[in-house]
Order: structure tokens, then sequence, then C-alpha cells
């Protein structure tokens, strides 16, 4: 992705952290994407897999925070905390941004610092720079652990990358999802670029074959 817009993107999280009413959680995001700003812009979301690029983790957040948006449109009927909703779209992979070493040339990437990755994961790491941020700030204690809560609860399993504890608010549940959606098309749409229509494709995230549309008015995208 290029730089311009990488910028782009970058301003358009800025957009949706200006959308959160409370002002401690609008400052701390807008505190934490200045004091990121590089590393948010060199960074990959998860090397080998989605959004392997310059600048990938920066991506991955946004479509995140702009999938969870856009779902709280779409159930107004739903009791929905759209100012935990945006907050946790933003930050819930930040820990990522110390994680992973700065993108250079697809031959020259070193995917992690030492061991550290293994020792802690990146669910922790993204509660732990949030935790961090918010001790600046006076905050309900039981408000606070459920800021945390968003942050440390938004992977569906537990695990090597999981959650901390299991999702147990409607927001976590719906960062949760619009995660999943963004991790897996993404790498799953460079799969199906490569094979032709009705070909069978491999899915980067499972053992189960999938296959591109035969439909005569399918148009593909001449833009890849």
């Amino acid at each position: 992705m290029p730089d311009k817009d990488l910028e782009i993107c970058y301003n358009n999280c800025i957009e949706y952290s200006n959308k959160i009413k409370n002002p401690i959680l609008r400052d701390c995001v807008l505190e934490i994407y200045n004091d990121y700003k590089d590393r948010l812009l060199k960074v990959p979301a998860t090397p080998g897999r989605h959004h392997y690029f310059k600048g990938g983790l920066l991506y991955h957040l946004y479509s995140v925070t702009r999938n969870s948006y856009t779902i709280s449109t779409l159930y107004p009927n739903l009791n929905i905390d759209v100012d935990l909703l945006i907050f946790g779209s933003l930050l819930h992979d930040i820990g990522k941004a110390l994680e992973y070493n700065s993108f250079t040339t697809d031959d020259n990437y070193i995917s992690v610092k030492g061991n550290e990755r293994d020792l802690l994961g990146h669910t922790y790491k993204s509660t732990h720079i949030v935790d961090n941020y918010l001790s600046k700030y006076e905050l309900d204690d039981n408000f606070k652990n459920q800021v945390l809560h968003i942050i440390g609860s938004h992977m569906r399993d537990f695990g090597e990358e999981g959650a901390l504890v299991k999702p147990k608010m409607i927001e976590t549940i719906i960062i949760s999802y619009s995660d999943n959606i963004d991790n897996y098309l993404e790498p799953a749409s460079k799969a199906i670029d490569r094979v032709t229509r009705g070909e069978q494709y491999e899915f980067p995230k499972g053992e189960i074959p999938y296959y591109k549309s035969l439909n005569p008015y399918y148009e593909e995208r001449k833009d890849k």
C-alpha cells in the first residue's frame, strides 16, 4: 500500500476516534495513535498471514473499526456503546506495533523480536499498553475493567493468540467477529485472485477447499 494511502488510512482512524463522546477514551486513543504512528505506518498485521505488508496493522485496525461501526448502524435496536466499540476496534491489536518489526522489503523481514511474542502474545500486550495509558486518567475501576475487557477478549478462542477471557460484552462480540471477517477475507482474496473460474483454491487459514464462482454475470475486479 502506498505511503499516501496509509496516511489517509491513519487520518480515517483519527476521524473515528473523534466520534467517541467520552473525553477520556477519546484522548487515550488519540494519544496512543500519536505515540505509535511511526510503528503503525510500518509494521504488518501478521507476518505471513493477513495484511502482510508495510502498514498492514494500521489498515487492519481501520478495517475492523469500519466493520464494527457499520454493524452498530445496522442493528439500531441493540444497546451498543459505540464509544467502547470504536475504542476497542482501534486498539484491539495495538500490541502488535511492538511485537513485530518494521516492514522493509518482502525478502528482508524479521517477524518478531527475540522470544517476546512466544512468551506473552499480542492480546496481553495490547491490554497492557492500553492499561498503562488509561492509568494517566481518573477512571472508575469497574468501567476501566470493561474497557480492558474489550481489548483482552477480542479473540474468539483461547490459545497461543487467543483471548484472556471469553467475550462478555456485546461490544467485544462485535469486534471479535469484525476482526475475524477481516483477517480471513484478506488472505482469502489473494488466493482467489490466483485461480480461474470454477477452479479449486486453498483457503489460507483452513483445510477446506473453496471454489471461485462460475456465475456468468460475475465480473472480476480488474484493478488488482
